[in-house]
């Protein structure tokens, strides 16, 4: 396996000296994405920790104690799947990399050869940009994810594929040693949470109450009739809210619902302004102080934040007009 790979985000009407501080600060974010892709590739080494990475004891798990396992991790944790005649293997070092590999008839968990495929959950910082900023280093195509994530294939290493999501700070690897089985792995939309957090419908005054309990804004498109508004929350502080029509049932996989997605983040305002700039996108003013800006590479999702708030807000539709107009109509707040 290799190693991991670094965050999300405008320029508005402001006095001279603040325009000045604004652009230092998106100098700095943009230097922070810069250092983090360089000290990737050259961590990267020979590639000896792709065949024997450091780890804590592995054991080879069945299929319902792997997915209990994962339920315990305070992250995601990703897979490739159930893997017709494989075992299954979990492997958590010390500095919290998680190892799922998929082991032939016969091998014994623990086994030091490194040819088997494997899916790994590494921490990084700024994982989602670091991420579009390495494709961009390697001119790789990004391929879109379930949620708003993006993977690529290593152009020096086609045998891995890397993917990370908005507000996440964990990268992720499949590693496949015949080379293009990787790729078809996730463009097939097999990689996913071992686990994948739970959905329920809720009323505008659950979504209060757990706003409250959160002590910080959940941001909605507003009410709407005869909509019933899906919750989900991710153990690391994710919330989303659904807006599902009539006849649709709570969990549904289909991606074509609105949805606005509340992540906490740091520095949210200065990183907004450092992906704008990097995808070329305009970026305009919002009440309260708030930035926005429209994704150029996929415009069905824009992102937002406010200032003194440690948040991004997501909107996706799956009609780029319609979520244009969500957010230059002010119709995305926080739920009151």
């Amino acid at each position: 396996m290799g190693r991991p790979l670094g965050k999300t985000t405008s320029r508005g009407f402001l006095p001279a000296a603040a325009r000045g501080r604004r652009k230092l600060v998106a100098a700095l974010a943009l230097l922070v994405v810069a250092v983090a892709v360089l000290v990737w590739l050259l961590a990267r080494g020979d590639g000896t920790e792709r065949s024997s990475p450091r780890r804590a004891t592995s054991a080879g798990v069945s299929l319902p104690k792997l997915k209990a396992i994962a339920a315990a991790v305070p992250h995601r944790v990703y897979w490739a799947g159930a893997q017709p005649g494989r075992a299954y293997e979990f492997t958590r070092t010390s500095d919290d990399k998680i190892y799922i590999r998929y082991l032939p008839p016969g091998t014994t968990p623990g086994s030091a050869r490194g040819d088997f495929l494997t899916v790994g959950t590494y921490p990084q910082e700024n994982a989602f940009e670091t991420l579009k900023a390495t494709a961009r280093t390697q001119r790789a195509e990004t391929i879109p994810l379930p949620g708003g994530g993006l993977a690529f294939q290593d152009g020096n290493r086609p045998t891995s594929v890397y993917a990370a999501y908005p507000g996440s700070e964990y990268q992720v690897e499949v590693f496949e040693p015949s080379g293009g089985r990787a790729l078809e792995l996730v463009r097939a939309g097999e990689l996913a949470p071992l686990v994948s957090p739970a959905s329920r419908a809720a009323s505008r005054a659950q979504l209060r109450t757990l706003a409250s309990a959160l002590a910080h804004p959940i941001y909605w498109a507003g009410s709407r009739r005869d909509a019933t508004y899906e919750l989900t929350r991710t153990r690391d502080g994710r919330v989303y809210v659904r807006y599902l029509p009539s006849g649709v049932r709570v969990g549904d996989s289909s991606a074509k619902y609105d949805t606005v997605a509340t992540y906490p983040q740091r520095n949210a305002i200065a990183n907004l302004a450092a992906a704008a700039a990097k995808l070329h996108a305009t970026v305009f003013g919002l009440p309260g102080g708030g930035r926005a800006y429209i994704d150029t590479k996929r415009p069905t999702s824009a992102y937002l934040a406010y200032r003194g708030a440690d948040l991004q807000v997501e909107v996706y539709t799956p009609d780029p007009a319609r979520t244009e107009r969500l957010v230059t109509s002010r119709e995305i707040r926080p739920v009151g």
